[in-house]
């Protein structure tokens, strides 16, 4: 039985499970679901967990829903049932449902909540699959497009909010719901008419002069529910740019349910044939092969795939925009497979051949001349490479306040860092911080945020030519969205004149200047550029996050210590990375 992501995740897990000649990573006993699955997993470190945890708990207010999350714990049968229970009497709302198995069509599923359908005129009644997604799903779109809407406040009313639509890229979530519509339709319990299924997101629809329009919120705030809705998506609109030999663009547009038939079947397929493997000479060989994808940062799975690699495959190498799986697998069909291969190639020789495969993908022929480009740095040993001429222009040195925000799971500033390089202060630079290692609300984010805007605002009072230097504009989108519910005079004034005047993005001047093979980010660039280490063999913002979620809710004192000085010195190093990475360009001419 396959689950609801096989067919949105890689194909090789598929194969991996069912080969009993891979080696078994994870426990993998179940055959009910792919328990290690990677989008799964992910959702535990996203604050996908607490977010559907706190849509569940709203939805479950409803006098006519049925919450069966109390048998989480149960098997598979006893859950199963007890959603068809639910369904027997005509619950509105489901929450936690278990399907049936679909044996002949082999799935497996458990959509977040079921939601009742209207009435067909025969006066049978079925359900539409919902999911709980900790993203936002909707876009703007032509004027055109009236985008159906439920809010979880306010009854069953359907709103239809003009000029926008569900998020194509969000094909993924398309693709679990068509595997939920697949399972309903089989076990009879689908509505009729249009194949419409529901993702919640984080998108906010506001009433604005009595008109429901799309919100511009960036984050979602953990307790604020009220302007979230049930975003309706028409599995059978064709709306997905998908590959198409047959096609003279290279390309058609097909439905969520189209492309689900075709990835589901392939993985069928591929699980058929691997299933048939046990390690004697006369086995079928594998239907595919590992291509690195973003899955394998996390993937159980990874330690059975990266043997089968060779350690200049393209997909291992090319971490940076990064062919998708179509592309490399045209590319090795046409022989090559490394970094050396590519580099070595001329790609005028192979876009008459190339290109008509990959028309699926806008922008197909500029994305391999940037990975041409990129095998060729690292076939050379060039992590980083300048691309301008003459000096690079950058403020005159002196008074200057290097500033790096860290923010939680939940996106919440709790730790504001500063480095102060006083010319006339031999010590050398000075790091200040101000933070708050406990779970902060609205509140306490914008008192912290008040306290290290009047330090600030009083360094540049007292020295208005000094420079804030950070990189990207993250810092000052998080200041001016405080400062707006903010009384304070101090941030009200960084955030209205000294971020206008004084404040220095340094990335603006390195994507002006600079090439880099792994990107530009500020890890590598600072490393592979100017050479500098960080004290933290693990350095990210993600795993900052995770560091302060130890720091704020580990066992003991002696823990939570320790996690907050790895979070203060890993701010710290950001710090002195971009005071480093500014040294170093100041030197290249």
């Amino acid at each position: 039985m396959l689950d609801s992501y096989a067919a949105r995740s890689c194909p090789v897990k598929t194969r991996n499970r069912f080969d009993r000649t891979v080696r078994l990573p994870v426990n993998t006993s179940s055959d009910i679901a792919i328990r290690a699955s990677t989008d799964a997993m992910q959702e535990l470190f996203t604050g996908s967990t607490a977010f559907k945890k706190e849509v569940m708990d709203a939805l479950a207010a409803h006098p006519d829903a049925v919450d069966l999350r109390s048998l989480m714990d149960e098997d598979w049968s006893e859950r199963s049932a007890a959603t068809a229970d639910a369904v027997a009497a005509g619950a509105l709302l489901i929450i936690a449902p278990v399907l049936p198995l679909d044996v002949a069509g082999h799935r497996a599923g458990q959509p977040d909540v079921l939601v009742l359908g209207p009435p067909a005129p025969d006066g049978d009644t079925g359900y539409y699959p919902v999911i709980i997604k900790r993203h936002r799903v909707l876009e703007a779109s032509p004027r055109g497009r009236r985008q159906p809407c439920t809010p979880l406040s306010g009854g069953q009313r359907l709103l239809r909010v003009a000029g926008c639509g569900v998020r194509t890229h969000r094909e993924g979530d398309l693709l679990q719901l068509a595997h939920y519509r697949r399972i309903l339709e089989a076990t009879g319990w689908c509505s009729g008419g249009v194949p419409v299924a529901g993702i919640i997101g984080t998108d906010e629809i506001l009433i604005r002069q009595g008109r429901p329009v799309l919100g511009r919120n960036r984050t979602h705030r953990p307790g604020d529910l009220k302007h979230l809705v049930i975003s309706w998506a028409n599995l059978g609109a064709k709306r997905l740019r998908t590959f198409a030999r047959t096609a003279s663009s290279g390309w058609r547009y097909r439905s969520s349910l189209e492309r689900y038939d075709h990835e589901f079947a392939f993985r069928l397929r591929i699980a058929e044939i691997a299933a048939r493997r046990t390690g004697s000479p006369d086995d079928p060989d594998p239907r595919v092969r590992p291509i690195v994808v973003h899955e394998c940062e996390s993937c159980p799975w990874w330690v059975a795939c990266k043997p089968q690699l060779n350690d200049d495959d393209l997909s291992l190498r090319i971490d940076k925009a990064r062919l998708d799986v179509h592309e490399i697998t045209v590319l090795r069909s046409m022989g090559i497979s490394t970094i050396t291969d590519l580099a070595c190639t001329d790609v005028e020789q192979l876009l008459p051949t190339y290109l008509p495969e990959v028309q699926h993908r806008p922008g197909a022929e500029n994305r391999l001349r940037l990975a041409a480009e990129r095998a060729d740095m690292l076939a050379h040993g060039i992590a980083v490479k300048k691309t301008s001429v003459g000096p690079i222009e950058l403020p005159a040195q002196g008074y200057s306040i290097d500033l790096d925000i860290e923010t939680s799971a939940a996106a919440r500033v709790y730790l504001w860092g500063f480095l102060v390089n006083d010319p006339d202060d031999d010590s050398g630079p000075q790091y200040v911080s101000f933070s708050r290692f406990e779970d902060l609300d609205h509140a306490g984010e914008r008192a912290l945020a008040e306290e290290a805007a009047t330090w600030l605002v009083e360094q540049l009072t007292a020295h208005p030519e000094a420079k804030v230097y950070h990189y990207s504009d993250y810092e000052v989108v998080h200041i001016r969205r405080i400062a707006r519910k903010s009384a304070s005079p101090s941030l009200r004034e960084l955030a209205q004149n000294w971020t206008r005047t004084n404040f220095f993005d340094l990335f603006p001047v390195v994507q002006k200047n600079f090439f880099g093979v792994h990107g530009l980010g500020l890890k590598k660039l600072a490393h592979n550029g100017a050479g500098f280490n960080w004290r933290d063999e693990d350095p990210g913002g993600l795993n900052s996050q995770c560091w302060f979620a130890e720091a704020v809710h580990g066992p003991n004192h002696e823990v939570r210590a320790g996690f907050a000085t790895r979070v203060l010195e890993y701010n710290e190093d950001d710090l002195r990375a971009t005071r480093a990475l500014r040294a170093w360009m100041r030197t290249l001419s």
